[in-house]
């Protein structure tokens, strides 16, 4: 008896070893329930995600004091369940997308609650004509007989966002190939000891595409208030459209009072002429440059006198 002790106290201490040395080896780890998942699923799952992590399932006695000693006591506050430590290079918020992007539909269970309104869409069903028209039925679910196959008659919501399914309705639904929620493991926390920080799974769960609308806007929004401010706060992305704005306005100020430079000799000659030509022709003197304008003048008038008269 006293070997049995032994060997039993060898084999957890091995354990602890081992788990303790993987998480010295990667740079982030995460606990995860796997209440639920069958063996062959945590077999798939470890196939097809062994290019991005590594998955220990051991007992959550072993799992908090491997935890604890490696100085992540936090994170042994969250076993509560059949649990697994995954250890990963992956960031935290990749490690949750890709846990999250590898959950499967899956059939929900009895005395479950819905996590949202569960909805029995209008249609034909893959379902046999017989009974089963009487049972969806008795369950409130308008149901009758199509062309030979059994048909939903309307829309029907079978269960409302926070009620308990019951054990017929979720037998039902999943012959109806309803699959209201989605298996695989549940990320629940993550530390990452490369920057000792400690995700909880309510700041890992974040909406991607708006993250990124929201950071498009707040540049957005901080380019818009530093061009309100451009005069008292210049910054590199402003500095540039106040130079051109500079020499515009100096450009303007130099041609209305006639100040001299080389860039605006060019265009006080351009204004002087512009103003020698109009002034020429509102008092119809005539020379090679006004007289296309004076005989369109004079043609304009004419017709509109034409037309008058007539």
């Amino acid at each position: 008896m006293k070997k049995k002790v032994k060997r039993a106290k060898h084999w957890k201490n091995e354990q602890i070893t081992d788990l303790k040395s993987l998480m010295d080896a990667y740079p982030r780890v995460g606990i995860a329930k796997i209440r639920g998942l069958g063996a062959n699923q945590i077999q798939r799952m470890r196939k097809d995600l062994q290019d991005k992590l590594l998955m220990r399932v051991s007992r959550n006695s072993l799992i908090s004091i491997s935890l604890c000693e490696s100085g992540m006591d936090n994170m042994a506050d969250f076993i509560d369940d059949q649990m697994t430590l995954i250890f990963t290079n992956l960031d935290a918020f990749e490690l949750y997308n890709v846990l999250e992007d590898g959950k499967i539909p899956a059939p929900i269970k009895a005395g479950a609650v819905a996590p949202f309104d569960i909805v029995i869409e209008r249609g034909p069903t893959s379902l046999r004509p017989g009974p089963i028209v009487g049972e969806l039925q008795r369950l409130g679910i308008p149901a009758g007989i199509e062309g030979g196959k059994v048909l939903i008659k309307q829309r029907k919501v079978a269960v409302k966002e926070g009620e308990k399914v019951s054990t017929p309705l979720a037998k039902m639904l999943a012959r109806l190939e309803i699959y209201p929620v989605k298996e695989g493991l549940d990320l629940l926390a993550v530390y990452d000891r490369a920057e000792n920080v400690f995700f909880t799974v309510d700041i890992l769960n974040i909406d991607l595409a708006k993250y990124f609308s929201d950071v498009q806007e707040a540049a957005r929004a901080a380019f818009s208030l530093s061009t309100q401010i451009r005069y008292e706060y210049p910054t590199q992305y402003t500095i540039a459209g106040l130079l051109r704005e500079a020499k515009e306005s100096s450009i303007a100020l130099a041609v209305k009072i006639s100040y001299p430079t080389a860039e605006i000799i060019p265009l006080l000659l351009q204004k002087a002429y512009s103003d020698a030509k109009n002034l020429s022709i509102n008092a119809n003197i005539y020379s090679k440059d006004t007289m296309p304008i004076l005989i369109a003048k004079a043609t304009a008038q004419a017709q509109s006198l034409a037309g008058y008269v007539g």
